[in-house]
């Protein structure tokens, strides 16, 4: 089932606040002591506040970033509730705003930076898994791509899973924005009941899996819109600052927002967020430099569950009551002091956190009535008896990455900045059974010999050495784009359970740590990534390199092959090479020059296999695409380009046979530009590179004496004028953009100028050249232009009036000016022939008769 947890266990999901330096943590004892140092008493006030919280508020969005971060930071800092979020997609059909990485390859990224968003946010994150395929305008779009029978299954399991009490969203059916966002606000409603419903995905209900049933789902107000005057509405104050941390909680949610850098650039301050919060959402209300509130509907609630109380509320869990049998499991302990004060009395907190011990752990019972809620408290209960003790645990793995049945060799370095000494008596990993379910405590045991008990005195700080044996079945993930749609791709938690004594107290905790599972070699990457062979190419020995790296413990021979197949014929070998043993991390780097002509092979495949003697073990294997485009270009050109993140400009000029020089925004001052047929400016440059605006004018007078210049698709907050930002009108010629885009990849294409020469020469532009493309036509159309533009092309999606805008020329003095906001860079990319054409014409125009 494609269902994407970060850990592979519902147990252990508890994360540590604070990570420290264990040398930071012990540099003087408590004793004596009325406060923590700041860090300890933060999380120990964050542990406490937890545990007064049995509920799981679950937060659905359709990509990374579009979770309610500041939500989740109220819930979770002010309120102590266990936050999850949960995800569609992994955002891999968005664009990278920090380097060349797409599809796959963004998502990975992207299911990274989530994940250190999520610390921030004091959330878990998972996946549905779903198909990112692009910005899409309706919901009708993505059930095509991922099938709602299917989605909703996926978030149905998930549910059941995660088993959270309210269900917040984003995202609205009502709402007439991103497709994807339309598909899961509706997935959410079914879900809803869905989930609590025996007769709904009934293989589900298995290993531990139950139906759930949430007690209220909230769907957040945007914009000035009114809700009904009978809604029941949470309110929540971004602009509340936390009463320990001292920081605005929308601040912090700023700062997670700030971890999804590939879909940046983010605010640098908080001032700054608000006002463009406001300019983007057109939402009033509330002072100068703060957010405006943000408000949520009840939308559904469970039978017989308890309403929202009468008064505006600031809290998703308002008014929920625990059924009696699962409150005597939860055991929630009734302190006889506010948390901050405890916070500050850490001593008094350890006495007090103590004494309800045995209430805690002695509730366990052979068939809990929520065995998920009852793990959850346990595990609040021990993080923070060890955060009011003193104890600190902290997992030191020789590797993040792993193979299947080796050996991880771990450091826990225990430090005591408690007055008390601590005996800690095992650390182990936990058994096998253990880690694939919910478990009572007395069933929880390591598999680990007794060890004589270590005694950490106040102030010191001990390492205790262990192997931890990772099993043969664990799957691989690495690379992860290549793994990214599979249950296990976002790697293995292992687990290490301690045992330790404090004044004749047993207490234990759990380490969780995560690992990639990686093959004995794994090939990093092949440079090009797929072969585009034109005419002027063709006939040209490939040039291609190859980057392995070994991951095994020992220096290891390994050797690289590359295989020419075609249909119907067996393989050929092209090249074959042995690098000197490489040590374990160890990459290297082999240029393998194909010496047969290679016009009969529909791709290439790479193998890497660990050579012993005469013997090869095949371990890793890539595939290299060979792609044909008939794309001919004018002779003796000489292109120079300002590259923005992506690679695919260079790849396509020298499939081209295109001599090319990349640019920096000094080489653009410096630079005889003359010497260049054409200069490109590629994808968002002038927002990627600010200070190429600043000589913006250079390029304007290349064109005007000559030269051809083209410039790929903006954004229309990066590219019309704005004084604020010292923009000026950067075309020749008024030019302005909206926000318009074409989603469908097969949009019908007119042809408004079709004897146009840039249509024409050196290749002939016709619809088949729109055939096959990848994702979308084009995004943030020209709205207004100059009569001195030539619009060449007319599309729209299904419903919509046209875009004429796509494809712009404008002569300018003696030379050119192309402006396109057609994705181009896509097409290029993926090797689609007629974007190799329509490229070939532009960086050809006007050297062609």
């Amino acid at each position: 089932m494609k269902i994407f947890n970060i850990r592979k266990t519902k147990i252990h999901r508890h994360v540590f606040l604070a990570t420290l330096a264990i040398a930071s943590i012990i540099t003087s004892p408590r004793a004596q002591q009325s406060a923590q140092p700041s860090a300890d008493r933060v999380a120990l006030y964050q542990a406490l506040l937890d545990l007064n919280n049995p509920w799981t508020v679950m937060c659905v969005a359709a990509h990374p970033d579009d979770e309610d971060g500041t939500s989740l930071i109220v819930m979770r800092r002010k309120y102590g509730a266990h936050t999850v979020s949960l995800f569609s997609t992994f955002g891999e059909g968005g664009q990278n705003a920090i380097g060349p990485e797409l599809y796959e390859e963004l998502g990975a990224i992207r299911a990274r930076e989530t994940m250190a968003a999520a610390e921030i946010q004091g959330s878990e994150p998972h996946f549905l898994g779903l198909k990112d395929f692009g910005y899409s305008k309706t919901r009708d779009e993505a059930f095509k791509f991922w099938g709602h029978e299917e989605a909703l299954r996926r978030m149905v399991l998930e549910i059941r899973r995660l088993r959270p009490d309210v269900i917040i969203t984003n995202h609205s059916v009502t709402s007439n924005d991103h497709g994807q966002h339309q598909a899961t606000a509706l997935m959410v409603v079914e879900a809803f009941d869905a989930a609590a419903d025996p007769n709904k995905f009934p293989e589900q209900l298995k290993d531990g899996v139950t139906t759930w049933q949430a007690q209220r789902l909230f769907v957040r107000a945007r914009g000035n819109a009114t809700p009904a005057a009978d809604a029941q509405i949470v309110t929540i104050d971004p602009n509340e600052k936390d009463p320990i941390r001292g920081v605005v909680y929308a601040e912090e949610a700023l700062r997670g927002l700030q971890k999804h850098a590939t879909q940046g650039p983010w605010p640098k301050t908080f001032a700054e967020y608000a006002t463009r919060f406001r300019a983007f959402s057109g939402q009033q209300g509330g002072a100068p430099g703060q957010l405006p509130m943000i408000r949520y509907a009840l939308v559904k609630t469970a039978k017989g569950v308890a309403g929202m109380p009468a008064q505006e509320s600031h809290n998703f869990v308002d008014g929920l009551r625990l059924a009696d049998s699962v409150a005597a499991e939860a055991a929630i302990p009734q302190f006889n002091s506010s948390t901050l004060e405890l916070a500050n009395h850490p001593e008094a907190a350890s006495q007090m956190l103590r004494g309800f011990q045995s209430t805690i752990l002695a509730t366990a019972t052979t068939h809990p009535a929520d065995p998920l809620r009852r793990e959850m408290m346990r595990e609040k209960f021990e993080h923070a008896s060890a955060l009011a003790t003193g104890i600190y645990f902290q997992n030191q793995p020789s590797t993040g990455t792993v193979l299947p049945n080796s050996t991880l060799d771990m450091a826990i370095k225990i430090g005591n900045a408690g007055t008390e000494t601590v005996n800690v008596t095992d650390c182990g990993p936990l058994t096998s059974d253990s880690e694939q379910r919910p478990v009572n405590n007395n069933e929880r045991r390591v598999n680990h010999a007794t060890a004589p008990a270590s005694r950490v005195t106040p102030g010191a700080v001990i390492t205790v050495p262990e192997k931890i044996q990772v099993p043969a079945s664990a799957k691989i993930n690495v690379p992860l784009a290549e793994h990214l749609y599979e249950p296990t791709g976002l790697g293995l938690t292992l687990v290490t359970r301690c045992s330790y004594e404090v004044s004749g107290t047993k207490l234990e905790i759990d380490l969780p740590t995560r690992v990639d599972v990686a093959p004995p070699v794994e090939i990093k990457s092949t440079e090009p990534s797929l072969l585009v062979l034109t005419p002027q190419t063709e006939s040209r020995p490939p040039s291609l390199q190859v980057t392995v790296v070994s991951h095994l413990n020992q220096p290891t021979n390994v050797w690289v092959g590359a295989f020419g197949n075609a249909a119907g014929k067996p393989s050929m070998s092209l090249v074959e090479s042995v690098p000197p043993p490489l040590a374990s991390g160890e990459s290297v780097n082999l240029r393998m020059n194909a010496k047969l002509r290679i016009q009969s092979f529909s791709n290439i495949e790479i193998s890497a296999a660990i050579e012993k003697g005469k013997t090869r073990s095949i371990v890793s294997k890539a595939t290299l695409p060979i792609i044909r485009a008939d794309a001919r270009v004018a002779p003796s050109l000489s292109v120079g380009y300002i590259r923005g993140f992506d690679f695919s400009l260079p790849n396509a000029l020298n499939a081209l046979g295109v001599e090319s020089k990349e640019f920096s925004v000094d080489d653009v001052k410096t630079v005889d530009l003359s010497k260049f047929t054409s200069v490109i400016v590629d994808n968002r440059v002038y927002e990627s590179k600010p200070e190429l605006i600043a000589v913006n004018q250079k390029l304007l007078d290349y064109a005007n004496a000559g030269g051809n210049l083209i410039v790929f698709y903006h954004k229309s907050d990066e590219w019309n004028p704005d004084p604020r930002r010292n923009r000026p009108q950067l075309a020749p010629y008024k030019l302005i953009l909206g926000n318009e885009r074409i989603t469908d990849e097969n949009a019908p294409i007119t042809f408004i100028e079709p004897d146009h020469p840039l249509l024409n020469l050196p290749n002939k532009i016709g619809p088949d050249d729109f055939k096959d493309w990848i994702q979308e036509r084009g995004l943030y159309y020209p709205r207004e232009w100059d009569p001195q533009f030539h619009a060449l092309l007319q599309s729209n999606d299904p419903g919509e009036g046209p875009l004429k805008g796509g494809l712009l020329v404008a002569d300018y003095g003696k030379g050119h000016y192309i402006y396109t906001s057609m994705v181009w860079y896509r097409q290029l990319r993926a090797g689609v022939p007629g974007g190799y054409r329509m490229f070939a014409n532009m960086i050809s125009y006007g050297r062609v008769k």
